[in-house]
């Protein structure tokens, strides 16, 4: 493959984990660090950039998130994936997608006497079209994120950043209190709360259905290939979250009261471009939530059409965008009140599981040491689920709540590694007695 081609695969890959939610975090983060922001930054990057990036990684390797899933067991694999696709999709990041560019860039500037669910029908209504359009024909995709929409958010984000220079804002403050002890731990979590991991779950098939277009069918070769545009991607993601972060840094001297990433950059691009900031954040936020749009109702489609053959890929990508431009003008917040639960509960497993893929040749694709490690961390992250939302489970919340690291929502993972260990001894000595009875 041409370097030009792996280029424009990066800057794919680069484009469709970039949405909305990863605009907001990065400036909030960098206020609230301040001066340790780069080292906040490095751990936020674990979870927010290596574990997606590592999650395209497994199921290209699986070919598929169905395969990896199966690991498991064939019930836990429907179960999951459609779970997975549906929830990060059409149930929440499609509508959001479709309506967050419009809450943070446009509605602020509408009249009190024009109608603003009549603009959210219309801003929605081109939104969705353009989505539709890009994903009719995935053999067109990587062109048209690589050659059009990602230079114009790249050229967006360096108008914002390259502005911070040439009409400075200030210094960078003392940190909050949460990232002067615990920096490290507490970036963690807010990549963490990205969920892209989920969102690397769902795109290791696009990623693979662009490189098979290219006449690239050696699983070794593909396998290769994206790693190499994975972690170019990856190094793109962490230097525009840094030029992000820097922005949030420096605009504490003189925007002291922003209480969210969006009040932040709405702030700064009106002092950096005046009124003409407010149109180039909204285009920047539209952009963003465009390719988001477009990687899952193509992930999506193509998922559910390899699931259901008689059913075409564009009848799938039609009824996935119908179903969000729905959901975006009439019951969005209804509906993230239950996705963002079922996100919770699944995330953590979607995690394991990534790592369970890339040391799979060394527990030998053992469906024992997958289900002793999933399962246990599929029942934590549920109770604690139910307990974030005030549904106690007698006993078991309590319990949850003793674990190592719960207190910073962490505590699946002494779970999963303690079972983990469990399974590898006991699957061990499965193998070990089946060798003995093979020799008798």
């Amino acid at each position: 493959m041409k370097k030009k081609e792996l280029l424009m695969i990066s800057l794919m890959v680069f484009s469709i984990f970039f949405g909305a939610g990863n605009l907001i975090f990065p400036p909030l983060i960098g206020k609230q660090a301040g001066v340790n922001v780069f080292t906040t930054m490095l751990f936020f990057s674990i979870t927010a950039i290596i574990f997606p990036i590592l999650g395209i990684i497994a199921v290209a390797k699986s070919d598929g998130l169905r395969n990896l899933a199966n690991k498991v067991d064939p019930v836990f694999s429907i179960i999951f994936t459609i779970a997975a696709y549906l929830a990060i999709g059409p149930a929440l990041a499609m509508p959001r997608a479709g309506t967050l560019p419009f809450e943070i860039a446009i509605s602020p500037y509408i009249s009190p006497n024009v109608s603003k669910s009549l603009i959210l029908f219309i801003y929605t209504t081109v939104f969705f079209g353009v989505v539709y359009w890009l994903s009719l024909n995935p053999n067109k995709l990587l062109g048209r994120i690589s050659k059009i929409t990602s230079p114009i958010f790249l050229v967006l984000i360096l108008m914002l950043f390259i502005g911070t220079f040439l009409k400075p804002m200030g210094s960078y403050a003392n940190p909050e209190p949460l990232y002067a002890k615990n920096m490290g731990l507490q970036g963690f979590l807010d990549g963490y709360l990205t969920l892209d991991a989920l969102a690397g779950l769902n795109y290791g098939l696009v990623v693979v259905y662009v490189i098979k277009q290219k006449n690239i069918l050696e699983e070794s070769k593909i396998t290769k290939i994206v790693v190499s545009t994975g972690i170019a991607a990856g190094i793109l993601l962490f230097v525009v979250y840094m030029m992000l972060a820097h922005v949030g840094a420096s605009s504490i001297s003189i925007f002291p009261n922003t209480s969210n990433g969006a009040e932040i950059l709405a702030a700064v691009m009106k002092y950096l471009y005046g009124s003409f900031g407010a149109v180039l954040l909204a285009c920047m936020f539209t952009v963003a939530c465009l390719n988001i749009g477009v990687g899952l109702t193509t992930s999506l489609s193509q998922y559910f059409h390899s699931m259901v053959r008689r059913v075409p890929y564009k009848v799938w990508a039609t009824i996935w965008v119908i179903w969000s431009y729905m959901l975006a003008n009439l019951g969005l917040n209804r509906i993230m009140e239950y996705s963002v639960p079922v996100l919770l509960a699944i995330y953590p497993a979607s995690l394991v599981l990534i790592v369970l893929a890339l040391i799979d040749k060394y527990i030998k694709g053992s469906s024992l040491v997958y289900r002793f490690t999933i399962y246990p961390t599929i029942v934590i992250s549920i109770i604690h689920t139910l307990d974030k939302i005030n549904i106690k489970i007698p006993l078991a919340s309590s319990l949850v709540k003793k674990l190592p690291l719960q207190s910073a929502d962490l505590g699946w993972i002494s779970v999963a590694g303690v079972c983990f260990l469990v399974g590898f001894i006991v699957s061990k000595m499965t193998e070990g007695n089946a060798d003995r009875k093979e020799i008798n």
